[in-house]
């Protein structure tokens, strides 16, 4: 797992950013999933394939993250969310997603199947029986939400149907499966759009949309405050996915982001005048060498005049003259 993974995933996984990602999204920032009903879920599920001869060769999934969402009394729970972290757009994603969502639901048939064995419960027919889930059984709902941490905008399909051949007759698509992509991608969303998140994945997701415009990016800056004091985790995040690699100090818990950015810009400029001085020494040096040999003097008085005329060790100015000579 990459930097930008890692540090998405631990940022991602936090209950207010993961309520506040779907209630933003789906919910037009209204307050639906609350942060404290969520409970963790393993992400790992096997999927069992089609082999080689038709051998079934398991295969594990793994999800970035998911999430059982709990009914008020903290006991039942009515719905399962997943996010999937992408630092780069993904041409499969419907198709991704739809085996995360199958397998997620495949779990829970396995699960309800198991309970009706414990109980001795073999179902009123042999259908029932056999596939282990009952009439009166039911699944808890899954959505997944995919989040592009990228600059740029999602190209890929979003729908399960758009990957399909061009030329299938529609009346035959409209016996096939599809699949909606959940995308949020802060390129290809407005301010007002963005504004439905209500933590500081709005500070975040506006940073990576605005950071290929400099100007935007300042006017962003200047206006919101709350970049004078976001959550390390928050600052790491910008940092990581943007590629505006600013100084986050070491022990504090928030960052002053706009001093951040300020400081990385004196840093580069003093880095780079110190370069240009080295450049404008190194001709002076060149040319002074030239106008040596020019006027037939040896090596000895060009080591010595360098040495003397840049404060150099007669070690310095010699490597200095041999290299140039």
């Amino acid at each position: 797992m990459g930097a930008k993974d890692s540090v998405t995933h631990e940022y991602m996984k936090q209950p207010e950013q993961f309520a506040d990602v779907f209630n933003g999204a789906l919910f037009n920032g209204e307050e639906i999933i609350d942060p404290k009903k969520l409970r963790e879920m393993s992400t790992n599920s096997i999927a069992l394939p089609f082999g080689k001869d038709g051998a079934a060769i398991p295969k594990q999934k793994e999800r970035d993250l998911l999430k059982m969402v709990m009914k008020t009394d903290g006991k039942a729970a009515y719905c399962i969310l997943g996010v999937e972290n992408q630092g780069k757009v993904h041409g499969a994603m419907a198709v991704r997603n739809m085996l995360y969502d199958a397998l997620t639901l495949t779990d829970q048939v396995k699960a309800a199947a198991k309970s009706h064995r414990q109980a001795g419960d073999t179902g009123k027919d042999e259908g029932e029986f056999l596939s282990g889930f009952h009439s009166g059984d039911r699944l808890l709902p899954v959505i997944t939400m995919v989040i592009h941490w990228g600059t740029g905008e999602w190209d890929a399909p979003l729908r399960l149907r758009n990957m399909y051949l061009k030329d299938v007759n529609p009346r035959l698509l409209d016996y096939t499966a599809d699949y909606k992509v959940n995308l949020v991608s802060p390129a290809q969303m407005s301010d007002a759009e963005l504004d439905t998140f209500k933590s500081d994945l709005k500070e975040v997701l506006k940073f990576i949309k605005h950071s290929t415009d400099k100007n935007k990016l300042r006017k962003l800056l200047d206006e919101d405050k709350k970049y004078q004091k976001l959550d390390r985790l928050a600052a790491q995040t910008i940092s990581a996915c943007s590629g505006v690699d600013f100084n986050i100090p070491v022990g504090e818990e928030e960052v002053n982001v706009c001093k951040a950015i300020e400081d990385m810009k004196i840093d580069a400029w003093k880095e780079g005048h110190n370069e240009g001085r080295n450049e404008e020494r190194n001709e002076g040096i060149s040319k002074a060498i030239s106008m040596f040999k020019n006027l037939n003097l040896t090596k000895d008085v060009a080591i010595q005049q360098i040495g003397e005329s840049y404060a150099l060790s007669s070690e310095e100015a010699a490597a200095l003259v041999n290299s140039r000579w």
